[in-house]
């Protein structure tokens, strides 16, 4: 540490009135290069005072412990959420056990940034150094700054001392009003047992992460009491007498305490004579009809055996209070209380709508919850419950169905403009197949979790790529809509989600897809949570969104697209009036969009009768192989582009179309290095990272400027449907990439594509 040192008499200076202290104090400028050479400073101290920028909580534990420093109260300038910075579980054992020893306070922020950085530091012989200057207790102020400091030594209680001290407080009155711990000290005080201690700071660390949060437990008890509506209702037995309760159908339902709406209109309002037996008495031992009818030479259903709806209008929901931080419990009873809930000193009572107006106001997704006891996939909308199917479909519900499925997928080929239509359609009907796969997640993740495996590999998330027109939004609320029964018609907008919204959503116990529209991939990898999504997860946990992201950007970093599966909309949509064939494909798109396509309630009530995730070896593989059944069950013909035997983004890898269309246009020139060759793009260097990143990890790649270096030449010429020799003799002459499922046999062949193309 470089520093001037001098000794100064205040003596002469006293009768300034902006100026405090008399005598003489010792004076050091200095500048700071390492943090070590900072720190050093405080060792020994008695008490110190700060404020300044601290990006990392640990720290305060190791000032406290390896630099025997007894106490610290420091106000941090710059932490918008300094709770969130605790990472680990030892870090908040030591946090808490500092604060209960009256050794550590950490003051947050409560308005604008603090920019200032002050220190006082007392020492036992009771000499204070007081300092001032840019240093911070943060990363960035030691790896990428060199910091300057003035540090004046003079005595506690001096004029001096005291000023500076008054100027802290004055920081201290203005911009806090909370410090980090608030609320856990005193949880774990009232804990009962070491065990509740321990379980209360986990709590705490997990801020959102972790399933037992106080929010998360609140939003337990709920949903079990939601479960229980539903299994109560739904759970059939051949004798009457052996159930707990029975349901009838009534011709006045506004009269019932409960009612069963069957699809058909059963069980609503109607002005039938209440001495008379009602038509759904009468019918109440039949299935619902269901019809198909010709009409302008479309297939129509006139009933379905869509899913029913519960109707609880009374129904309770109770979340106790008793072991939830106090500030947690108000706030989530706030909202619940105007809206009819009671609040008293252990718990909440709130109307069931109220419950699941809340869920959707905090998340923008409705409670939805997986029940294989019951056999049932429960939604909540308002008053009503929302159930899987009741029977089985006949096979031209299943038509329909699929029929719908393929005429969303097929606006593509009769709207779009894609090089690869085939592959656009098949990575579109895939990522149906994720929509209806990823309510079961957590029933996977029961199966799949242990020590060896990493859920965040396992449980992947959706990424959508592709340009502005390229329909993924339209896609992806589609895919919502079926999986809502309707009740869902948009994801959440990108500009509305931000880490906490991420963390957050993981708490309200619910396994309805949360779907981000529009995503920026800057935005996407500051979404730290995303890349350990379900490593906290454990059996005990609340049930937590899968995530869909569409976007408009190239791939994120490695560590996120390891969590993701991805798939490429590489297609345009006229998207403005004037475009030719704009109206055409509106009209095709709504449509399809007005259909019924009960498809979800019938892949769910298969789900829960053959509840493959205890096998414990598949995903979206396994409604894959249901879907195979339907098209089998509905005498129907899958399409070419239906991806049945692997994934849509391994049979058309668009990364791979990516380079074999470059490389069929001349764009890139392959070169011989040691131990690897060089390819060397014809495009700005910004293109070439997207070339790069869509490369299997096991081509040991590396991009330098306009070049990306392969080193196993073998693996990547086999990949890409060439030999070696070929790839660095040169590319065959000019021609369009073929739209073949690029995992074949064929398209894997040396010198295929100069095959294809006649050269």
């Amino acid at each position: 540490m470089d520093e001037i040192t001098a000794k100064i008499s205040f003596d002469k200076y006293a009768d300034m009135p902006e100026f405090y202290g008399s005598g003489e104090a010792g004076y050091r400028l200095a500048m700071v290069k390492k943090r070590e050479d900072f720190l050093d400073l405080f060792e020994g101290a008695r008490h110190v005072d700060a404020v300044t920028y601290a990006e990392t909580p640990e720290l305060m534990v190791r000032m406290l412990t390896e630099y025997d420093i007894d106490s610290l109260d420091v106000l941090v300038g710059n932490a918008n959420d300094y709770a969130n910075q605790v990472k680990d579980i030892s870090t908040a054992r030591s946090l808490v056990q500092l604060r209960q020893d009256d050794r550590l306070t950490v003051r947050l922020k409560n308005r604008k940034i603090v920019h200032s950085k002050m220190y006082r530091i007392v020492r036992h012989d009771d000499t204070v150094k007081l300092v001032h200057g840019s240093a911070n207790l943060s990363v960035n102020s030691w790896e990428y700054h060199t910091n300057q400091i003035s540090i004046i030594t003079t005595e506690t209680g001096t004029e001096l001392d005291e000023e500076f001290s008054a100027f802290i407080d004055e920081y201290r009155e203005r911009y806090s009003s909370q410090t980090l711990l608030d609320g856990l000290v005193e949880a774990i005080e009232d804990a009962d047992t070491p065990e509740e201690r321990e379980n209360r700071i986990e709590y705490w660390v997990g801020s959102g992460d972790l399933d037992v949060s106080d929010t998360a437990a609140l939003n337990q008890d709920a949903t079990e009491d939601l479960k229980e509506i539903a299994d109560r209702v739904t759970a059939a037995v051949d004798d009457p007498e052996e159930a707990d309760e029975t349901v009838a159908f009534v011709d006045e339902p506004q009269r019932a305490d409960r009612t069963v709406v069957k699809p058909d209109g059963s069980g609503d309002d109607d002005d039938t004579d209440s001495n008379e037996p009602s038509e759904a008495e009468d019918d109440s031992e039949e299935s619902p009809d269901v019809g198909l009818v010709e009409s302008d030479h479309e297939t129509a259903l006139t009933k379905t055996l869509d899913r029913p709806r519960v109707r609880t209008p009374e129904k309770k929901i109770r979340m106790g209070t008793s072991k939830v931080d106090r500030d947690v419990a108000d706030e989530f009873s706030s909202t619940l209380r105007s809206r009819g809930a009671t609040v008293e000193d252990h718990s909440i009572t709130a109307p069931l709508s109220a419950y699941n107006n809340q869920v959707r106001e905090s998340t923008e997704i409705p409670t939805m919850s997986v029940v294989p006891e019951a056999e049932q996939v429960i939604i909540g909308d308002d008053e009503d419950l929302i159930l899987v199917a009741t029977d089985p479909p006949t096979p031209g519900v299943l038509d329909h169905c699929l029929d719908t499925i393929e005429a969303y997928v097929e606006t593509v080929k009769n709207h779009g403009y894609s090089q690869t239509p085939t592959a656009v359609m098949a990575q579109m009907y895939e990522a149906f197949l994720y929509g209806f796969w990823a309510p079961f997640a957590n029933q996977y993740a029961e199966e799949l979790s242990s020590p060896s495996r990493t859920l965040d590999n396992v449980l992947q998330h959706l990424y959508i790529e592709g340009n502005s027109d390229a329909g993924k939004d339209k896609l992806t609320e589609y895919i919502l809509r079926l999986v809502s029964d309707n009740t869902v018609i948009s994801g959440v907008d990108a500009d509305d989600v931000g880490v906490d919204e991420i963390r957050g959503v993981r708490e309200w116990d619910t396994s309805f897809p949360y779907a981000i529209i529009d995503a920026e991939k800057s935005n996407i990898q500051g979404w730290s949570p995303i890349r350990n999504y379900w490593s906290d997860w454990t059996p005990t946990s609340v049930d937590q969104p899968c995530l869909i992201l569409t976007t408009n950007d190239s791939l994120p970093k490695s560590e996120f697209r390891n969590r993701m599966k991805i798939l490429s909309m590489d297609v345009s949509f006229p998207s403005n009036p004037e475009d030719p064939g704009f109206h055409e494909a509106q009209d095709d798109l709504a449509e399809v969009l007005e259909r019924e396509n009960p498809i979800f309630s019938y892949v769910a009530r298969r789900m829960l009768a053959e509840q493959p995730w205890t096998e414990g070896n598949g995903t979206v593989e396994d409604v894959r192989q249901i879907f195979c059944d339907f098209y089998e069950e509905a005498g129907r013909e899958p399409p070419e582009y239906f991806p049945a035997n692997e994934p849509a983004e391994q049979m058309y890898d668009t990364g791979r179309l990516k380079w074999q269309r470059d490389i069929q246009g001349g764009r890139v020139q392959f070169e011989s290095e040691p131990d690897g060759m060089n390819a060397d793009f014809d495009r700005e260097d910004w293109e070439v990272y997207d070339y790069e990143k869509r490369l299997d990890k096991r081509f040991m790649s590396d991009k330098s400027g306009t070049s990306v270096y392969i080193g196993a030449p073998e693996d990547f010429a086999e990949w890409i449907g060439y030999s070696v020799e070929e790839l660095l003799d040169g590319p065959a002459e000019n021609g369009e990439a073929a739209d073949q499922p690029t995992g074949s046999e064929e398209t894997n062949s040396p010198g295929f594509f100069r095959r294809l193309l006649g050269s």
